[in-house]
């Protein structure tokens, strides 16, 4: 039985609301919550805008089961070489932290960003690392995990596989970091979802779980890729892996019927899992 969590990032051309009552259509029991414009951007939202938002999450009895805020593209990057950009980048993810809080759940997505691709990669890796360390120590005080995502090669020269997430991991060495896997920049790294298992255990907090064409970082809904998920489904069973698998359906082609696309995802998920965790 798998638990899928909806994702509202090729929703954003609806309102949120459309999103939750989707989700509610679609059977699903829970959401994970991408934090951008049009439907929370945090540097936007006022403490009653997130309390509004978790109540209409709680009304229609859905389960927030991440806070992902926007962080992938300009302005924010951990490991920036620009003090300013990389002391903004810290500040906006402690923010993160209160709002993670405020939203009633306790895992919030990070990843580290990128250094200049001329520049000494250790140099960068140690600014991440040290923005990190800060982001932990506040995120145990607040009682926030977490959860460190790698990136594919495309978007980072930093955390881009299994070896890199866990030297990192192991360096950063905090209660409050954790590990997520996504099955895209997995696969373009070569690993396996045993190998992360393997690696870390009970602290592998979070999985991104979509279909891929095995070349590019395209996140595709579940039949439209090459992915084997006959076999993800039997090593999610060999790791005993408990936690949410969220659909994180990246790309235009997604974004006029993103309800539709979802409901794909949903039956060739039930083919090889049986049954989905619903409502």
């Amino acid at each position: 039985m798998a638990k899928i969590a909806n994702m509202n990032f090729h929703y954003h051309r609806y309102p949120f609301e459309y999103f939750l009552d989707s989700t509610v259509r679609l059977g699903l029991p829970a959401v994970e919550l991408w934090g951008g414009a049009p439907h929370l951007y945090v540097d936007d939202a006022s403490h009653a805008d997130i309390v509004s938002m978790r109540r209409e999450m709680e009304r229609r009895n859905l389960e927030l089961v991440c806070f992902t805020p926007e962080q992938c593209i300009y302005p924010i990057n951990l490991s920036s070489k620009d003090d300013t950009l990389r002391k903004r980048s810290i500040e906006y993810f402690k923010k993160c932290i209160g709002v993670t809080n405020t939203l009633e759940t306790s895992l919030l997505l990070v990843t580290v960003g990128y250094g200049f691709y001329n520049e000494p990669s250790e140099e960068a890796w140690a600014r991440g690392r040290e923005s990190l360390r800060i982001l932990a120590e506040e995120a145990e005080k607040q009682g926030v995990v977490l959860a460190l995502e790698p990136m594919s090669k495309a978007g980072s020269n930093l955390i881009t596989d299994l070896a890199t997430l866990k030297r990192m991991y192991d360096e950063v060495n905090s209660p409050a970091l954790k590990a997520l896997m996504d099955t895209v920049p997995m696969t373009l790294g070569g690993d396996s979802i045993e190998a992360y298992g393997e690696a870390f255990g009970q602290d592998l907090a979070h999985i991104h779980f979509l279909d891929g064409d095995g070349k590019t970082s395209a996140h595709l809904g579940w039949g439209m890729g090459v992915f084997p998920l006959e076999a993800f489904a039997e090593s999610l069973k060999k790791i005993s892996y408990e936690g949410w698998l969220t659909l994180e359906l990246i790309g235009p082609q997604y974004n006029w019927e993103p309800e539709a696309f979802t409901q794909r995802s949903i039956d060739r998920l039930s083919e090889v899992f049986g049954s989905i965790v619903a409502r």
